[in-house]
């Protein structure tokens, strides 16, 4: 009796309490490390529990330690993916405000972050925590939740590693996330470009100016001024990145046998 209960719950919640645990440690909502561990874990603890309770299906206990931990590595993978997949698209809006902070000359500001165990500049800071919280303020986090709750139908406890479609789909992502950061980035970056041929022109006209100490804060205040014009459109912007970001979750877990 005590056999056929452990077959029926506490392997299987071990198996999903393995997956969430692997997503939560990855996504940006408690991948931070300013969440302390006791909460992540408590939070995949309490979603697993009510993972298990409603998930139906049988399971067979490992024949050698060896299986058991492959199991477990599927599990840890999964989440692993899905979570990286959530933190790729959300650090899109990292990477364009980098891309600003470097043509701007923003790179010197950039400061050691803990939560994110790395250097970081000002704009991309920015861009990045105003990405999560109007992902949060469009109840994006549901859409996490459903998806997570989904991958145990398209990704069963006792499915495969991950396929080669899989891998190509993820290189076609970090294209495509890299490309997107570019546009984004982009007005601001064509603006500095035209500063710096106006500076350039401009220092071979009079060479008595300093263009280093008059371009540099000029282009701060050029990066503000520009930065501040295309921000009521990055609402826009972010919903269709969040809407690319639920498509991808489906397509990785439909691809991933």
């Amino acid at each position: 009796m005590a056999e056929a209960f452990f077959l029926e719950f506490w392997w299987p919640f071990l198996l999903i309490f393995a997956r969430i645990a692997a997503f939560v440690a990855a996504i940006p909502l408690f991948g931070w490390r300013g969440i302390p561990i006791v909460v992540r874990i408590f939070f995949s603890f309490v979603f697993a529990l009510l993972l298990t309770i409603s998930w139906d299906g049988q399971l067979e206990l490992p024949a050698n330690d060896l299986e058991l931990f492959l199991v477990l590595g599927r599990q840890i993978l999964t989440g692993l993916v899905l979570g990286f997949t959530v933190y790729l698209f959300l650090a899109t809006f990292l990477m364009a405000g980098q891309f600003m902070d470097h043509k701007a000359g923003l790179m010197m500001a950039g400061s050691f972050d803990p939560l994110f165990g790395g250097q970081v500049t000002i704009m991309g800071q920015f861009f990045y925590f105003m990405a999560v919280v109007l992902y949060l303020t469009v109840n994006g986090h549901h859409i996490l939740i459903l998806s997570l709750r989904e991958s145990f139908n398209l990704v069963p406890l006792t499915g495969a590693f991950a396929s080669g479609d899989v891998i190509w789909h993820y290189v076609r992502t970090f294209g495509f996330v890299f490309l997107l950061a570019f546009q984004i980035s982009a007005p601001v970056v064509i603006v500095l470009w035209m500063l710096d041929l106006a500076l350039g022109f401009l220092s071979r006209t009079v060479p008595q100016i300093h263009v280093f100490i008059v371009g540099l804060p000029l282009k701060v205040a050029l990066v503000l001024l520009v930065f501040m014009l295309v921000l009521p459109l990055m609402g826009r912007v972010m919903r269709d990145v969040f809407d690319m970001l639920a498509r991808d979750l489906i397509l990785v877990l439909r691809s991933w046998t």
